[in-house]
């Protein structure tokens, strides 16, 4: 036997340890370290007040997490893997794929117009001409042709978000517009009959505006399967992909698991954005950090409703790039999927991203964009509130960057996006 002098020997059980602990990290999770060193720069830089990560290689061979950061600042507690997001407009890939569920059950077609099902929709006005002052009177003209599921799926309907500020921000905040993450007493009725009383910014199928269409989806899924959008997301997604904390009003016992909502003062700093039960207006922005905890919550938001957790959405991910399939439950067709994760508004392009756009994700098609948007047939799509998932088919890889944050300047999600890459690459 050999033998190691005391100190000798201490150090070489540390050394053993060592090597023992680097032997159970991931290939991913040791590729992921200069990602780690940019979110403890950020958060202790006061630009984000904490973030999950979560990659997954869509063959199983690996898988990373890591959440650093506060889950509340005041109190000091520390942000979890399981922590649960405000994930607003990744809210919209899974309503379209409950669309798409009812088109494959022959219940909804693609190219039917949606005043089949909504008959306000049915005599549509199309904007000419902004008014000469606030609040005055539009120059319009009738719609060239109606609104079909597909252009509510491919954001070319025509329908905006007030937060888009003009040409139709100021009509939508002069008729109460909701834009989906802010009290409201409205259902999703209300919000159907009032912006089919509005112009639309174009004609339909001529542009892609980004819009309040995947919350009139969200209506289209309640009025076809005559179930509470919730109830519908419960039973046909959720459950059976053991989405277990993914709800759009999450219950008393679970709320305590939302991140505090945080945004920037003009020195830089991070503030809580108080939670009163009322809304923040800024401009033709309104939202609220608990607008899903508290109030009337009437208004379920098939476009930004949702809380998640970065575990529960790679599960949703997951199911996409297996081609509709997860533990051995279907939820879509292959071909289904394939269509909704192919490019389907030609040579428009997706505003905020300037890539293609399929049924419910934007797609990356355009190798001169690589550096910027990642490998060309990456499908994604984030949220306001500074979320970001995707779907590398190329790279076998599914991600998820939660974060709570409201500061629409700031390019958080794609600088931790970037790391990413840049790290897999080393």
């Amino acid at each position: 036997m050999v033998r190691f002098p005391g100190r000798s020997w201490s150090k070489f059980l540390v050394a053993l340890s060592a090597l023992a602990l680097s032997a159970c990290v991931s290939p991913l999770g040791r590729q992921m370290k200069p990602v780690e060193a940019l979110l403890r720069e950020q958060v202790d830089s006061q630009k984000i007040p904490g973030a999950v990560v979560l990659l997954q290689r869509t063959d199983g061979s690996d898988s990373y997490v890591k959440a650093i950061g506060q889950l509340d600042r005041e109190k000091g507690t520390a942000l979890q893997a399981d922590s649960l997001f405000r994930i607003a407009s990744m809210t919209k890939p899974i309503t379209s794929v409950a669309v798409m569920m009812l088109v494959e059950e022959g219940k909804l077609g693609l190219d039917e117009p949606i005043s089949k099902y909504l008959p306000e929709w049915q005599n549509v006005q199309v904007l000419a001409a902004p008014p000469a002052t606030p609040g005055g009177n539009s120059s319009t003209v009738p719609a060239q042709t109606p609104i079909t599921v597909k252009h509510l799926l491919t954001h070319t309907s025509g329908i905006s978000y007030r937060f888009m500020g003009p040409p139709l921000g100021p009509l939508y905040q002069q008729a109460g517009i909701t834009d989906g993450f802010e009290h409201t007493p409205w259902t999703l009725a209300d919000e159907s009959r009032a912006l089919a009383s509005l112009p639309l910014k174009h004609q339909p199928g001529a542009a892609y505006s980004y819009g309040l269409n995947t919350d009139l989806l969200g209506y289209l899924v309640e009025q076809v399967s005559g179930a509470p959008l919730d109830r519908f997301f419960q039973e046909r997604i959720f459950t059976p992909l053991g989405m277990k904390d993914t709800v759009l009003f999450p219950p008393e016992d679970k709320a305590s698991r939302m991140p505090a909502l945080y945004r920037h003062t003009s020195s830089g700093s991070l503030e809580r954005v108080p939670e009163t039960g009322t809304n923040v207006v800024e401009g033709f922005f309104t939202y609220a950090p608990d607008f899903q905890t508290t109030g009337s919550k009437s208004y379920r938001s098939g476009g930004a409703g949702l809380v998640s957790t970065a575990s529960d959405y790679a599960r949703f991910l997951q199911m996409m790039a297996n081609g509709g399939e997860l533990g051995g439950v279907r939820v879509l067709k292959k071909e289904t999927v394939e269509q909704m994760t192919r490019n389907q508004i030609g040579e428009l392009r997706a505003e905020f991203v300037g890539t293609g756009f399929g049924l419910g994700f934007a797609v990356q098609e355009d190798p001169a964009l690589v550096e910027k948007q990642g490998p060309v047939g990456r499908y994604f799509w984030s949220g306001i509130f500074k979320s970001h998932a995707w779907v590398d088919p190329q790279n076998k890889l599914v991600g998820v960057i939660m974060v709570n944050m409201w500061d629409q300047t700031s390019d958080t999600p794609n600088d931790i996006f970037l790391r990413i890459y840049s790290a897999l690459k080393e």
